[in-house]
């Protein structure tokens, strides 16, 4: 699962950078027609069997019952296609039958099975299966996709509840190929996992259904959507269900950097620190076209900030789950580049009941933007005038890059 620098800067200059996330242009020869917004640009993608439905296919190896696929998905696997079908027909017997049935949304979900589930000599065959669909985008625009997933490693029926090793893992996975591919192997497929098991190890406390969500932007015409369970270790009752997937374009971001030099005025209550500069951050956005239109849906904007000096080498956390604001970052290294960055996030707050199941749309990192901080000048008694802008809070007051 193979899952600048500027010219010399001088006191008080002031720098204004703008990266804007939205909506591209079509990328070059390609045309196509602006789709409705829609609550959800997948199809079948909750599952039911009494609605879009599923067509029966083969009878898996040592198995008695045919596999039901569910329509307009492809199922691709790199192993023998162990039973794949509805959980509610699987367990109800029909679709109209009544059992208890794993699912988050509605009466019904895709159950994925190991072959031999409880069989000896060798129960639990591995397995790797994904479910895939095309849809049509726009090139260029942000696409943000979650759903849910539940593996149980072990089953559910032994004593105790959990005894998969501790080595041993089922993954799920959630992934977008923004060339439109359909390949879940191919490099241009982002990927989102998670391993969490249904219980945690002491097999009482149980974990359940788990969100899984990623965004990314199209890059052609077409946009293919992956969910994929993937069970790698033989293990007796590994079983897995796929629920309530949902596509939308994703939510967008506007980030916004003043860069005002420090030199050598002094550390004071409403002043910066000596030494590098003031970043006066500014960002915002937009849920986009699609969320807003999701039934009893209660979505709002949050975003992560980050930013990058080469002293760190990676990316490091600025501001986490903020509103839309404004705020300085004291760039503390001088003669050096910060690059700053925002995600947009569309979530509903804990506590206000809003749609169900609680899908959360992230959105993609802007391109970094980078900002210089020249060396002060060797000019002793340089004025400080303090702006009007100083009131905002100081995100990092540390003198460190």
């Amino acid at each position: 699962m193979n899952f600048a620098s500027c010219r010399y800067c001088a006191p008080f200059l002031v720098v204004v950078f703008l990266v804007m996330l939205g909506q591209a242009a079509l990328a070059q020869g390609e045309s196509a027609a602006m789709p409705d917004a829609a609550p959800n640009l997948l199809v079948n993608a909750n599952f039911e069997c009494g609605e879009e439905g599923y067509t029966a296919a083969d009878i898996p190896p040592g198995d008695t019952k045919p596999n039901y696929y569910p329509n307009h998905w492809t199922v691709v696997s790199s192993t023998t296609i162990p039973i794949l079908t509805s959980a509610r027909i699987r367990f109800a017997k029909s679709c109209d039958g009544e059992a208890h049935v794993e699912k988050i949304e509605g009466r019904d979900s895709v159950l994925i099975r190991a072959l031999d589930h409880e069989t000896p000599p060798e129960p639990g065959k591995p397995f790797d299966v994904t479910l895939l669909q095309q849809v049509d985008v726009v090139s260029g625009a942000t696409y943000s996709l979650s759903g849910w997933m539940l593996t149980l490693c072990g089953g559910s029926n032994t004593v105790p509840r959990n005894d998969c090793p501790e080595e041993y893992y089922m993954a799920k996975l959630l992934g977008i190929d923004p060339t439109g591919g359909v390949d879940p192997d191919a490099p241009s497929v982002q990927w989102v996992e998670n391993r969490r098991n249904f219980v945690e190890p002491d097999g009482r406390t149980r974990i359940g259904w788990q969100n899984l969500r990623l965004g990314a932007t199209a890059q052609a015409i077409t946009m293919t959507v992956f969910a994929r369970i993937a069970s790698p270790f033989q293990w007796h009752g590994n079983h897995g269900f796929i629920d309530a997937l949902s596509l939308v374009r994703g939510p967008t971001a506007t980030l916004t950097a003043t860069a005002l030099l420090s030199t050598t005025a002094p550390l004071g209550e409403t002043a910066p620190p000596t030494g590098g500069a003031v970043i006066t951050l500014t960002w915002a956005g937009e849920l986009g076209p699609d969320i807003p239109l999701i039934e009893g849906g209660r979505h709002e904007l949050r975003f992560d900030l980050q930013y990058w000096h080469d002293a760190n080498q990676r990316w490091r956390d600025i501001l986490s789950d903020a509103d839309a604001g404004e705020a300085l970052f004291h760039a503390a290294c001088a003669g050096s580049s910060y690059r700053f960055r925002v995600q947009p996030r569309a979530e509903q707050p804990e506590g206000v009941k809003g749609a169900s199941p609680n899908q959360r749309y992230p959105g993609v990192w802007s391109e970094p933007l980078d900002i210089f901080v020249p060396a002060a000048p060797v000019a002793p008694g340089i004025p400080f005038t303090v702006t009007d802008q100083l009131f905002l809070p100081l995100l990092q007051s540390q003198r460190t890059c």
